[in-house]
């Protein structure tokens, strides 16, 4: 045998190299493929993370301020409204809500709390969304747009509520979560 094994000893080191570059190169491979896995499904369909962090960083930017003497909310909380923003982001273009340019306009000046036509230059308009909100003003009009349209879906959907709106709405959302199926792919550590 020592003998069989000095003779091809050059053969037996390169196969042995190719199986170790064959078994890293798939450990990688599925080290990747795992990480680029969605965050999670809703209504059956994937939910991309550009989606998730649009959503993540919309409900950290127009959730209303902690009260005094209240914790701001916790990064499991903030991970639930990021999930409901998302359920209530598909119902909305499921129902094919849109919200115009002018109406993303208004709601700027409403932040700005400014009237219509007062000077703001787009200079300084940039200037302000990545000064307050730390975000390129492109991404803050495309998470402003998604808020629009939840607030136009939930306004829609009390106004054909006659009677006892917010506790039928609130049932409403209890059924529309649960045909969501939400599923979160919790990430392994």
């Amino acid at each position: 045998m020592l003998k069989f094994l000095r003779k091809n000893t050059k053969a037996i080191v390169w196969v042995v190299m190719v199986a170790f570059v064959a078994w890293g190169g798939y450990a990688v491979s599925v080290q990747f493929q795992e990480a680029s896995r969605s965050p999670g499904r809703i209504f059956g369909k994937e939910v991309s993370f550009q989606e998730y962090l649009l959503a993540n960083r919309a409900v950290q930017i127009f959730s209303p301020p902690p009260q005094a003497g209240k914790e701001p909310p916790s990064a499991d909380e903030i991970e639930a409204r990021t999930w409901e923003f998302l359920v209530l982001s598909r119902e909305a273009k499921r129902r094919k809500i849109a919200v115009t340019d002018e109406e993303v306009r208004r709601e700027i000046e409403r932040l700005l709390g400014r009237r219509r036509g007062t000077g703001l230059t787009r200079e300084q308009y940039f200037q302000w969304i990545r000064a307050a909100f730390r975000e390129e003003p492109r991404e803050f009009e495309r998470q402003l747009r998604e808020q629009l349209k939840i607030r136009k879906l939930l306004a829609r959907v009390r106004q054909k509520m006659e009677t006892e709106p917010e506790e039928r709405l609130r049932r409403w959302l209890l059924e529309l979560f649960r045909q969501a199926q939400v599923k979160v792919y919790n990430p392994q550590s």
